[in-house]
């Protein structure tokens, strides 16, 4: 085994540096060695390399969206095999706190989150306890098993929103999430209104075969709700978009009982009148990461390939890695989700 291997860290804003560093070492027996492959870029990963993610120290390493194969194993490792291509859960939680005792680790007190406040993906290795790896059909490729984590969000938010079959959905904003998202609502068999203003991704939703997409610059979402919902507004509203402007009039078109679940981050104070929400006791669920979703998604991988590869519009080596994340921050219209690729 070769003593040494490349990592890539963020410096300072917008800085990489490739650095020659001691190959991770399996230290007990339920720890596993992983080749990195694939790493996706996503909007937190943009924020941490401007500067502007608080739980980010520089210098470090970045990236949590992580394919690989498994290069050796700890003696007790059962759950995966030498040769078993994986996807890892980024998070790290404590297992004690309220949220953990109650299922949510994803909201764990001492919660860190891979690439974040601890290393991330972007080296050629790295070694974890099997818990976190998670094995997937070998004919996915690497590039496409690296959108398993973006889709565990996905399929966090369908619980938090209680998606079921028939639901009327509504998703503001068709980047990756928002695409995702409505790739997995689509699946648990609800009715997906989108908007975005964004030619390119309201045809790729309509190619998806969402059942109602608008661009919120041409035509008024909430009359055009109103109209395919007789009146009686969505079950569902999903922000993928992060505009203050969204929750104002969200619970005028929110059917009694329904849901609201903010996904993008947006820090800046929404209005809400509570008398609203209890005349139709509405419920707005905040959704953050995942908690256990990483076995569904992974088994359902293979169905969603196709949509997934559409969605991967750049790829680059990681000796690109400065101009992949330019181009994922560009705001390019024809740019979708950007990977970064490890021989």
């Amino acid at each position: 085994m070769q003593k040494t291997m490349r990592a890539i860290y963020l410096t300072a804003p917008k800085q990489f540096e490739v650095r020659e560093v001691p190959m991770p070492e399996i230290k007990n027996e339920k720890e596993v060695l992983v080749k990195v492959h694939a790493v996706g870029v996503c909007g937190s990963d943009l924020a941490a390399w401007r500067g502007e993610h608080p739980d980010v120290t520089m210098p470090s390493i970045p990236g949590h969206e992580v394919a690989g194969e498994v290069i050796a194993c700890g003696s007790a490792v059962s759950r995966v095999r030498v040769g078993d291509h994986v996807v890892r859960e980024n998070i790290d939680y404590c297992g004690k706190c309220y949220a953990c005792r109650h299922g949510r680790p994803n909201v764990c007190k001492d919660l860190k989150v891979m690439g974040f406040a601890a290393p991330g993906g972007h080296a050629e290795y790295f070694v974890c306890d099997e818990s976190k790896l998670f094995a997937y059909d070998p004919d996915i490729s690497y590039e496409t098993a690296s959108m398993a984590e973006p889709y565990t969000i996905a399929a966090e938010v369908s619980d938090r929103a209680e998606i079921t079959d028939g639901d009327y959905v509504l998703i503001y904003g068709l980047g990756p999430a928002g695409m995702s998202i409505g790739d997995w609502a689509k699946a648990q068999g609800a009715h997906v209104i989108a908007s975005d203003m964004v030619p390119k991704r309201i045809e790729m939703a309509k190619a998806f075969g969402f059942d109602y997409v608008f661009n919120g610059k041409e035509v008024n979402v909430a009359e055009e709700i109103m109209k395919i919902t007789d009146g009686e507004g969505v079950n569902v509203i999903i922000d993928a978009a992060g505009a203050p402007a969204i929750l104002d009039n969200a619970i005028d078109i929110l059917s009694p009982f329904g849901r609201i679940v903010p996904v993008a981050f947006n820090f800046k104070p929404s209005p809400v009148v509570y008398a609203k929400i209890n005349l139709k006791e509405a419920r707005i669920s905040g959704s953050r990461l995942q908690a256990g979703k990483f076995p569904v998604v992974v088994e359902a991988l293979k169905r969603h390939e196709e949509h997934i590869k559409a969605q991967i519009t750049h790829v680059y080596p990681m000796e690109r890695i400065a101009e992949a994340y330019e181009t994922a921050a560009s705001r390019d219209p024809e740019v979708g989700k950007v990977v970064v690729t490890y021989c």
